[in-house]
């Protein structure tokens, strides 16, 4: 199987999967492009689908619990803001 994209809804937001064969490990590895660091993989397309949701999630939990505003691959943002304690000159309040 070539690299195929999927686009993949989570609870936070929807992102491209890029999944492709390993015909020597026989399993379905996935990347995710705008989310650096998630890979995963299935020994089916649809447990590789499943476990790329999984992995997406958890990711954007951890980003989300760390203050750290997310954008999806349709341009939605997904967190809160973090609220400043400078002023626009960089003096604290």
């Amino acid at each position: 199987m070539a690299k195929r994209e999927f686009l993949i809804k989570t609870d936070k937001g929807v992102y491209k999967a890029v999944i492709w064969r390993d015909k020597k490990d026989r399993v379905f590895l996935v990347k995710v492009p705008s989310l650096p660091g998630v890979v995963t993989y299935g020994e089916t397309l649809a447990e590789a689908k499943k476990m790329a949701k999984d992995a997406m999630e958890l990711h954007c939990e951890c980003e989300i619990d760390e203050g750290n505003l997310i954008i999806d691959d349709t341009g939605r943002a997904i967190g809160k803001i973090p609220k400043s304690t400078t002023t626009a000159a960089g003096w604290a309040d």
